[in-house]
């Protein structure tokens, strides 16, 4: 079998960069110099390894609010003294930005 050109803490970190990636996995694949195929391996290899040890991190942000949504409104998140208003049908924008924050821990 022929030995990875990267190390195990390598690939979690390609495919935490695949999480956050706004394009196709031929793309992401392709900025990497990866296989389609690798990436599937070590997301289901490091998938199947975490089914059982869940971990939460706590993220904790003063003054922060988060405005309801309504599907002809939009989003505000208030964190300190900075505003983000997005538009409520902008979903995976919002998944994004909570992903984002989620990355602050």
């Amino acid at each position: 079998m022929k030995k990875s050109m990267f190390s195990i803490q390598q690939w979690k970190e390609i495919v935490n960069q695949y999480q956050c990636f706004n394009g196709t996995m031929n793309q992401f694949c392709q900025t990497k110099g990866i296989t389609k195929a690798q990436l599937y391996y070590y997301r289901k290899k490091f998938n199947d390894q975490n089914q059982d040890s869940t971990e939460f991190c706590q993220v904790t942000l003063e003054s922060t609010k988060v405005t309801k949504s309504y599907p002809d409104t939009n989003v505000t998140f208030e964190i300190g003294e900075n505003t983000i208003i997005v538009l409520s049908i902008e979903k995976d924008l919002i998944i994004k930005i909570i992903k984002e924050l989620a990355t602050l821990c």
